[in-house]
């Protein structure tokens, strides 16, 4: 199955899924975009504010194009749904925080997915003694300019790498009024 076939990263359909989504679970619009954001790659998405002359107020949403890559229909929707469970206990007024036990009891209601719930592969790097070839680890970030090998004193090599795998566990939207078929969305 090829993942990114199944999300359309299309601007457009993002804002109208989650004006679909926030009309449907808080019968309220939505008054902030969505967007896709092609650097997030420790977080599948974020509810972003800010304070202006001593207010609150919401920006935006951010989802990630890299989580996408490896997340299904479903898993989107559900962090979709995390997202807009922060803006909606922000406008509101509630705690909005993840684990709160508000914000926990907003996300079961709407059938989103819960913090560290799924996780993605992280890029590493693994390094070599160029001389001996001798395996000196993994690190996320790494100059190999400034280190000389343990071993030998020689130059480190540095290959890019995938560290983890894509997990989550069971159907996250099966207590949820939101049912995915085919390549369409029902509300119930």
């Amino acid at each position: 199955m090829n993942i990114r076939e199944e999300i359309d990263f299309s601007p457009e359909k993002l804002q109208a899924l989650a004006e679909k989504l926030s009309a449907h679970f808080w019968e309220q619009p939505l008054a902030i975009p969505v967007r896709w954001n092609g650097r997030l790659t420790r977080s599948m998405g974020r509810f972003i504010y800010g304070i202006r002359g001593g207010k609150r107020e919401s920006l935006r949403i951010e989802m990630s194009k890299y989580a996408a890559r490896f997340i299904d229909r479903e898993i989107f929707i559900a962090v979709l749904l995390h997202e807009l469970c922060h803006y909606h206990l922000f406008r509101q007024g509630q705690p909005f925080d993840d684990h709160h036990p508000v914000f926990e009891q907003e996300l079961k209601r709407v059938g989103g997915i819960s913090t560290n719930t799924v996780q993605l592969p992280t890029k590493v790097y693994r390094l070599k003694c160029r001389v001996c070839r001798a395996e000196l680890g993994y690190m996320q970030r790494f100059n190999p300019a400034r280190y000389r090998s343990p071993c030998c004193h020689s130059e480190i090599e540095r290959e890019e790498t995938w560290a983890g795998s894509f997990k989550y566990e069971g159907s996250i939207l099966k207590h949820s009024k939101v049912r995915i078929s085919g390549d369409s969305m029902n509300l119930q």
